[in-house]
C-alpha cells in the first residue's frame, strides 16, 4: 500500500505557531505584571472565537475541542497552581494528562457530522464532560483502586520532565493516532488536533515554567482558528468530489491574471455514454482518476474543475508553445490508465483495501473487466486581439470543440 505524505504539509503553519510559542517563553519575564493578567485571559478569548466560528461553520469537532481545552485550561489555572506533590493536585494533574490527549485524539478519529443535530451532540459533549466528571470524581475522593493506579505514575521521572512516563507515552500514542488520521483524511481538523496534543504535552511536561500553559493554550486556540478558516476556505473553493479548486476559485483567478497567460479546457470523451453504461458510481470514480492526473500537471499550471466532466488549467505568465507538452503528457497518462470495473459486492470498503488489491496479482478466475477513458484538450493564450479572460476562455473552448471534431483524444491549439 502506497503512502502519501502530502497531508503533512498541513502541519507547517501549526508547527510555526508552536515554534513561536516556544521562543516566546524566553521573553515572558519582560512582560509587565499588569499585562500578565490580561495575557492569562487570552486563551479563553481565543476558545470563544473557535466556538463562535464552529457554530457559524457547523463544525462539531472544533466546538468540542475548544470546550475541552477551555476546561483543561481552567483546571490548570484554578486547581493546579500549587504543589503537585500533594495528593489532590497530583491526581488532578494525572487525570488531565490522560484525558486531555485522549479527548483530542478521539475528536481526530470520529468523522465530522455537523454541529446542531443528534449526531453532532456526542462529539460536543464527550471530551469536556469526561474530563469534568473525572476531575469531580477525583476531587471528591474517588476510590482506593483509582488512587493505586495513580501511584504507579509518579511525576518527574527524569530531570526536566514533569509528566509521568506512562502519561508521556500515552500522549505519544495519541499523537501518532492523530497523525494517522491526518494521513487518511487529509483534513485541517486532524492537523489542528495533532498540534493541540503536542502543545498540551509541552504544557504538562514543562509545567513549572512561567506562564507556559497560557502561551501553549493560546497557540492551540490560534491553531484551531486558522484551521477552521482554512477548512472553510476549502469548502467554498474546492470541489468536494475531485479535490480540485472549483469554479469560484477559477473566476477569482481569472480576474487577477496579468498580460500573459494560457488557458486549457479539458473534457472527458464520451463521458455521458460511459456514465449511462456503467453507472454514476463508476462515473464518479472516473472523474476522480482524471482529476488526479490533471492535478499532476507540470509546467506551472493550476487545475480547476470547471463543471461536470470538464476541467480547466491556467498557466499564468506562460506562452502557448511551452505549455502544450505538459498537457500532452497528462492526456497520454489518462489514456494509458486502466480502470477496473468492480461490482458493489466485490468493491473494497475503503481506500486502503483498494490500494492493497491493486498491488496484488490478478486471479485469472476473478480477472475483472477494465476500461479506459480519454480526454480532449483545447488551448489558447492571451494576445493583443484576445485580451480579456472570458475571450481567452471562449477561444480555448472553441479549440476543445475542434479537438472533438478531429476524433477526440487530442490537443488542439
Amino acid at each position: 500500500m502506497s503512502l502519501h505524505f502530502k497531508p503533512l504539509f498541513r502541519l507547517i503553519v501549526p508547527l510555526l505557531l508552536l515554534l513561536a510559542a516556544i521562543i516566546s517563553l524566553n521573553y515572558l519575564s519582560e512582560i509587565p505584571s499588569d499585562y500578565v493578567k490580561l495575557l492569562k485571559l487570552l486563551p479563553y478569548g481565543l476558545f470563544v472565537i473557535v466556538i463562535g466560528l464552529s457554530h457559524y461553520f457547523n463544525r462539531s469537532r472544533f466546538f468540542s475541542a475548544a470546550l475541552l481545552m477551555a476546561v483543561a485550561f481552567w483546571l490548570i489555572q484554578n486547581r493546579l497552581q500549587t504543589n503537585l506533590e500533594e495528593a489532590l493536585p497530583f491526581y488532578l494533574f494525572t487525570t488531565v494528562s490522560i484525558l486531555l490527549p485522549f479527548g483530542l485524539a478521539l475528536l481526530a478519529v470520529i468523522p465530522e457530522k455537523g454541529l446542531w443535530n443528534r449526531h453532532g451532540i456526542v462529539p460536543i459533549l464527550v471530551g469536556p464532560l469526561l474530563l469534568t466528571a473525572a476531575c469531580i470524581f477525583v476531587s471528591t475522593g474517588g476510590n482506593s483502586q483509582l488512587h493505586a493506579i495513580f501511584q504507579l505514575m509518579p511525576l518527574r521521572p527524569y530531570p526536566g520532565l514533569i509528566t509521568s512516563l506512562y502519561a508521556s507515552a500515552w500522549m505519544g500514542i495519541t499523537i501518532l493516532v492523530s497523525l494517522c488520521y491526518l494521513l487518511i483524511r487529509n483534513a485541517e481538523a486532524e492537523s489542528s488536533f495533532t498540534i493541540c496534543i503536542v502543545l498540551s504535552f509541552i504544557t504538562l511536561a514543562k509545567f513549572d515554567q512561567l506562564l507556559i500553559s497560557t502561551i501553549m493554550f493560546s497557540a492551540a486556540g490560534l491553531t484551531m482558528i486558522l484551521s477552521l478558516l482554512k477548512s472553510s476556505f476549502e469548502m467554498a473553493y474546492r470541489d468536494e468530489l475531485t479535490g480540485l479548486l472549483g469554479r469560484r476559485a477559477l473566476n477569482e483567478k481569472l480576474r487577477g491574471l496579468g498580460s500573459r497567460y494560457v488557458v486549457a479546457m479539458i473534457d472527458i470523451d464520451h463521458f455521458k455514454k460511459f456514465n449511462d453504461t456503467h453507472g454514476h458510481d463508476v462515473g464518479d470514480d472516473v472523474l476522480k482518476i482524471v482529476a488526479n492526473h490533471i492535478a499532476e500537471t507540470t509546467g506551472g499550471g493550476t487545475p480547476y474543475r470547471y463543471g461536470g466532466e470538464e476541467f480547466c488549467v491556467i498557466f499564468p505568465g506562460k506562452s502557448l508553445k511551452p505549455c502544450a507538452p505538459h498537457l500532452e503528457a497528462v492526456r497520454e497518462a489518462i489514456g494509458d490508465h486502466r480502470i477496473t470495473l468492480r461490482d458493489r459486492k466485490t468493491r473494497p470498503k475503503n481506500a486502503q483495501a483498494g490500494a492493497k488489491n491493486r498491488n496484488q496479482k490478478p486471479d485469472k478466475k476473478r480477472r475483472k473487466k477494465t476500461v479506459s477513458v480519454t480526454i480532449s484538450i483545447g488551448i489558447a493564450e492571451r494576445t493583443d486581439l484576445i485580451d480579456k479572460p472570458d475571450q481567452v476562455m471562449k477561444a480555448a473552448d472553441k479549440a476543445l470543440y475542434r479537438a472533438k471534431q478531429n476524433g477526440r483524444n487530442c490537443l488542439v491549439q
